[in-house]
């Protein structure tokens, strides 16, 4: 059988074309390496606890349209986080008051005539405060999950500029299970083709064909929509999960090489008990290993979130992956002013997914590398209507979100169908 679209990925993206392309009468086939749906979201649903885990996405940041639009269809449970923020120093925990205020009063430093690291920016800034640096480096590697050397300064203060008030978060009640559920339930049973489990090898393409050869077979549509992550596209060709183009795609790996891979350790601490405050959510400190938590606020739940990005994620990453939980309690120990041996007692069970060792992510959310400006609009562009990208590295409103992958798979859909 020839379809009409092939789709590779059934992450938010690739779920989200294939919806929309079936709903106007294409048939499509939609490859997915894994043996489930929803890419780099990925919730647990624990008897003895009462909200999920989120190993993967977890927030909706601030109110897009292409996530509240399912929340709505779905009748899903959202609720806002508290804006609390903390800093951690010495064994105390110290309110850090009008957080996004002060990040907004350093990051409108930078300099917009030329390009640097964001590294390169903050040592410029010889008038910034040892605290202010922190902050600031906290929130670029946390936030962004990007190696501030590497992380265009351009693309931070452009980030800063559209933001006019402190940045809205929200969590879903049931997790992202619900939005994927939705966005499944909403395929054409008739015309989609859901191959899970299969790993696409190999796409030869011309214009109004392409053959894509998978671990387990041969599929052949009129045109495709490629949704992999930044880190696949990276990938050598003789790695697991790479795949090659044939002819290459001279256009788009130029715009792949100004993006950088984010590098994340994500732990989910279940405990017996909670030994924090009600009002402590995100707690900001300076540990190698482990410079950023949150809570489940407002929900009560016994549950704690290790988070590390950029350098911090790769110091914890070169730890055997045995010892990154420990590791990660030592770090909870010293910014709570807790006894490791009662984390220890209290300690249920710890929960993460290595997205560095996955062979279909490699590594967390893109972001722009130095130069790297307009690289993310030049992945989307189509190839002679006959390949069109989406996911969130092809997003430069979004990038790094589920909104933004949802939005670029419904992009991706549109474009194909014009033409």
């Amino acid at each position: 059988m020839r379809y009409d679209v092939v789709v590779i990925g059934a992450g938010a993206a690739g779920l989200a074309a294939a919806r929309d392309l079936s709903g106007a009468g294409k048939r499509v086939c939609l490859i997915e390496a894994r043996s489930r749906v929803g890419g780099r979201a990925h919730t647990l649903h624990l008897p003895t606890l009462p909200v999920p885990i989120e190993l993967g996405a977890e927030f909706i940041h601030g109110e897009p349209d292409e996530t509240f639009a399912i929340v709505d269809a779905a009748g899903l449970l959202v609720y806002r986080l508290p804006d609390d923020h903390w800093w951690a120093r010495d064994g105390e925990l110290q309110p850090l008051r009008n957080f996004w205020d002060q990040l907004d009063g350093i990051l409108k430093r930078i300099n917009k005539r030329r390009d640097v690291s964001f590294a390169h920016f903050l040592r410029s800034r010889r008038n910034l405060t040892e605290r202010q640096r922190e902050m600031a480096i906290n929130f670029v590697e946390g936030y962004h999950a990007a190696h501030a050397d590497r992380m265009s300064a351009l693309a931070v203060a452009g980030e800063a500029d559209e933001e006019q008030e402190a940045p809205k978060q929200f969590r879903l009640g049931r997790g992202y299970t619900g939005v994927f559920d939705w966005l499944r339930a909403g395929l054409d049973p008739e015309r989609v083709d859901l191959r899970l489990g299969e790993a696409v090898r190999t796409i030869r393409w011309k214009e109004g064909d392409v053959t894509a050869t998978t671990t387990k077979e041969t599929i052949r549509a009129k045109a495709a929509v490629i949704t992999i992550p930044i880190g696949v596209w990276k990938a050598p060709r003789d790695q697991e999960g790479a795949i090659a183009f044939e002819p290459a795609l001279p256009e788009k790996e130029a715009a792949v090489a100004k993006l950088e891979i984010g590098h994340v350790v994500k732990i989910v601490y279940h405990f017996r008990e909670r030994f924090w405050r009600d009002d402590q959510n995100f707690i900001h400190t300076t540990n190698r290993f482990v410079p950023t938590w949150w809570t489940a606020a407002p929900a009560r739940a016994p549950i704690l979130t290790a988070w590390a990005g950029g350098h911090a994620a790769d110091s914890l990453l070169a730890e055997r992956s045995d010892t990154r939980v420990d590791r990660g309690l030592d770090a909870m120990s010293e910014t709570f002013d807790v006894p490791r041996k009662k984390l220890d007692a209290l300690l249920v069970a710890a929960h993460g997914h290595d997205w560095q060792a996955d062979p279909y992510s490699r590594g967390a959310y893109s972001y722009a590398g130095v130069g790297g400006i307009g690289a993310h609009d030049a992945l989307a562009k189509p190839i002679r209507n006959t390949l069109f990208f989406a996911g969130e590295a092809t997003s430069s409103e979004q990038t790094g979100t589920v909104a933004g992958a949802l939005a670029s798979g419904k992009r991706a859909a549109r474009a194909l169908l014009r033409r």
